[in-house]
């Protein structure tokens, strides 16, 4: 084995089939949630669960893919609330309570199967967003299904819907 066929520059197979899998290249993705978070590699990887070096190889295109679901749905959970005002604000409480929620759950990822339980859509909507975003989501779409859920993650409270 050479060294070329160990290390992948940028543009070869090992980060083509990245972009080809996930749409982006992981030196992209991942190089996104450090300068979003203002992590460093060892960081993130500590957030997402994988080692610092697994980090490096995945930016570096020595490796294609993320085999472990939670890991790849921590990355994802970060990709998402990137874009909240707090997080593009910078704000260090926020990114710190973000960094904290997403190290210490197991994400579970479906891929259109069947939808996951009501407890744990509530469960889950609970830890990603405040009492007052979920009752303004449930006063966005009144009298359905989804603002129930929505007021039911909410916690007690006012809801944000009529009954």
């Amino acid at each position: 084995m050479t060294s070329s066929d160990r290390i992948h520059p940028p543009e070869g197979p090992t980060v083509t089939r990245q972009v080809d899998l996930y749409g982006l290249s992981w030196s992209e993705r991942l190089h996104r949630l450090m300068t979003a978070y203002g992590l460093t590699q060892g960081r993130l990887a500590a957030v997402i669960g994988l080692s610092a070096p697994m980090v490096s190889q995945l930016i570096s295109g020595q490796r294609v893919k993320i085999s472990n679901p939670a890991v790849y749905g921590r990355v994802v959970r970060l990709e998402e609330l990137a874009g909240s005002p707090a997080v593009r604000a910078g704000d260090p409480a926020e990114i710190a309570r973000v960094l904290a929620d997403v190290a210490a759950v197991t994400p579970t990822l479906t891929t259109g199967g069947m939808p996951a339980g009501r407890a744990q859509a509530i469960g889950h909507l609970a830890v990603i967003a405040t009492p007052s975003v979920l009752r303004a989501a449930a006063a966005a779409v009144p009298g359905t299904e989804l603002a129930a859920l929505l007021d039911e993650a909410a916690g007690p409270g006012q809801a944000g819907t009529p009954g």
